[in-house]
């Protein structure tokens, strides 16, 4: 048992799940550590837009009040769209679809906090506006923030 397998995953793949039915979604996957060689490869024989790349997270761990061990996962999502003809139309709304992706993952985020579901630390959320320009030409946001899970049965 690892806490990436574990911890980190079932818990943020069904929110990012949720995305295919509330924003359309159509590809969710975890780098292999080497950066964006899984999205890369797969852009050239399935549709990965809109996609949510997620990056294999660095996480530490922390021991909450003597009694509550967590790994606080320092996480790194990519939100790509591609739309239309890349007219500047089209970039825009290709950004705009991938920030309100990001905000519905926010939103999913904090209301599992205050649920104690996460122990996200809000503060440390960061969007970028990004472009990917390779095969094709891609828009969107490089999603960062620090989400702390509950890991007791990991290491107790």
């Amino acid at each position: 048992m690892t806490p990436t397998d574990t911890i980190f995953l079932p818990y943020l793949l069904p929110i990012l799940e949720a995305e295919k039915a509330n924003n359309g979604v159509t590809y969710i996957k975890m780098s292999d550590g080497n950066g964006m060689d899984r999205i890369m490869e797969d852009s050239l024989s399935e549709d990965v837009y809109p996609g949510i790349f997620i990056f294999r997270p660095k996480y530490s761990t922390k021991r909450i009040e003597n009694h509550l061990l967590v790994a606080e996962f320092n996480t790194i999502l990519y939100i790509w769209c591609k739309e239309g003809n890349n007219e500047r139309e089209d970039q825009d709304a290709a950004y705009s679809k991938a920030e309100k992706i990001a905000t519905s993952i926010i939103q999913k985020l904090q209301h599992d906090g205050r649920e104690y579901k996460n122990y996200l630390d809000f503060d440390s959320i960061q969007l970028t506006p990004i472009i990917y320009l390779g095969v094709d030409a891609a828009y969107g946001f490089e999603l960062n923030f620090r989400l702390p899970l509950a890991a007791n049965e990991l290491f107790c």
